[in-house]
Order: structure tokens, then C-alpha cells, then sequence
């Protein structure tokens, strides 16, 4: 008789990511990309417009629907939910379509800024643990030459 594996539960069946297609964001394409093709997690991108974003706001939403397009052609069920004209806080904002889409984790990105500086700035990510319905996955900030001088 032939020993069987057990199917191993995916704990990660809805990611939704909180994009703002930032270098920050970007970094996190990969780890997103992988995760959803090894666990077949379904991904829920969510980006928060500003009121006045202008044309730099317009080309980040046509930059997220071409990554959402890129997911969806490597098999990854993707989708991009756009919040536009919010009045609450983004975090407040990421934290309904967390809720609206049953996710499992929420995956947002690192600014890049010590804690201090996030307490004082009201950072959407610090914000984002505590009303996110599940847990909050922050991926780190890309660490540049500058930024490592910075913090020598």
C-alpha cells in the first residue's frame, strides 16, 4: 500500500495585496506573484486613489491593471478593486475590502520609515494592524544605497 501525503491546507486562500504601485509596492510583485502560483491563493489587489491624484494617480491605476493583467496571464486569479473618492483613511478603506473579500492575509508594503517617524506620520501600514479582520503581512522596504547611508 502506497503512502499518501496529506494535502497540505492553504492558509492563504484569499490574499489581498494593498498596492499603490510605489517602488515599495513593486517589491512585492514577486513574493505575491510566487505565493499565489505555489499555494493557488486567489489575490485581491486594492489600491486607495487620492481625491486629487491627477495624471501620476491615472498612471498608477494603469500600471496596477497591467500587473493585475501579467498575474492573470501566469494563472494567478487576480483582480484589482480601485477605491476611489474615500473618505475614511486608506487603512480604514483596505480594511473593508479585506473584510467585503474574505481575505486570509493582508499584504501591504514597508515605506521605509523607522517606527518613530510612522507613530508620528500616522502610517497607513501601523494603522492597517489593527483594523485589518486578519493578519497583516508587512513586506520590508527595498534597501537602496542611499537609504543604507542614511541609516549608517
Amino acid at each position: 500500500m502506497g503512502m499518501t501525503t496529506p494535502a497540505r491546507p492553504n492558509v492563504f486562500g484569499t490574499i489581498l495585496w494593498a498596492a499603490d504601485g510605489s517602488t515599495p509596492s513593486d517589491a512585492a510583485h514577486d513574493y505575491v506573484r510566487d505565493t499565489c502560483e505555489s499555494r493557488g491563493s486567489t489575490l485581491r489587489i486594492v489600491h486607495v486613489a487620492r481625491p486629487l491624484g491627477g495624471a501620476e494617480g491615472e498612471r498608477r491605476i494603469a500600471k496596477l491593471k497591467a500587473t493585475t493583467s501579467s498575474l492573470r496571464r501566469r494563472g494567478v486569479d487576480a483582480s484589482l478593486h480601485v477605491v476611489r473618492g474615500a473618505i475614511r483613511s486608506p487603512a480604514d478603506q483596505i480594511a473593508a475590502v479585506a473584510r467585503m473579500v474574505d481575505a486570509d492575509l493582508v499584504l501591504v508594503s514597508a515605506r521605509g520609515r523607522s517606527p518613530a517617524v510612522g507613530a508620528l506620520a500616522g502610517s497607513v501600514t501601523q494603522r492597517l494592524l489593527t483594523e485589518a479582520p486578519c493578519p497583516v503581512l508587512i513586506f520590508p522596504a527595498p534597501t537602496t544605497p542611499a537609504a543604507t547611508r542614511r541609516s549608517a
